[in-house]
Order: C-alpha cells, then structure tokens, then sequence
C-alpha cells in the first residue's frame, strides 16, 4: 500500500464498493433487472471503478496484482451465482468484468496511479 496520511480513509470506501459489487452480483435476479439498463456495461463499469479506486491505494508495480485479484473477485462472484435460484454463471460476464480491469488498469498506469496521494496533497497538505 502506499503511504497515505488517512489509508482507512481510502480503504473503507473501497471495500464499501466491493461489497456493493458482490451484493449486486448475488442477490435475485428479478431485484437486478429492474434497475438495470446493459448488463455487460454495468459489469465493467463496476470493475473500472474498483480497479480505479484501489489504483490510487497501491503503486504502479502492485497493479497487476491488483487486477488479478479483481478478476478472481469477479469469476468467483459469478461462479458463486450458481449456488442461487435466480442467477446463472455467464463466461460473458467475467469476460466484461476482464475489459472493466483492464481499462482502469491502462488508465491506472498511464494517468492516475496513486491518485490517493495527490487528493491528500491537495486537500491536507503537510505543514
């Protein structure tokens, strides 16, 4: 992790998204559809901004480790979904959560990678 001057600042959000990943991931399907507008989408959208946010936690060289585990998040979730009456495993899916992590990782590395670090230093800067 980077040192930042608040990481549980950083950190409960983080896992606050991870948990809102894996709830929508598992609850029944009729709950999901009514508020969905393009599964594929939602499924990459919601892992770019878990690989962009916990991007800002760790650095550039822990990236890749970072991506791995939100793709074993990911395939664990929807395997997961087998285990329910409503949701069905969908290679789909994964492969959407996979294009999400990849373009928040190239975004990470090329742009914004410990951007954690540059919010602190603008909104608390040291004395």
């Amino acid at each position: 992790m980077l040192p930042l001057r608040y990481p549980w600042l950083w950190m409960i959000p983080g896992w606050v998204l991870v948990l809102a990943v894996a709830t929508g991931t598992l609850v029944p399907g009729p709950m999901i559809r009514a508020v969905a507008f393009n599964d594929k989408l939602e499924h990459a959208g919601a892992y770019f901004v878990l690989m962009i946010w916990f991007a800002g936690l760790y650095s550039r060289k822990r990236l890749p480790l970072v991506a791995l585990g939100l793709f074993v998040l990911g395939f664990a979730l929807d395997a997961l979904q087998l285990t329910t009456k409503t949701r069905t495993f969908d290679l789909h899916d994964v492969l959407a959560n996979g294009c999400g992590i990849l373009a928040g990782l190239v975004l990470a590395v090329v742009l914004i990678g410990g951007w954690c670090q540059s919010v602190e230093r603008l909104w608390a800067p040291s004395a």
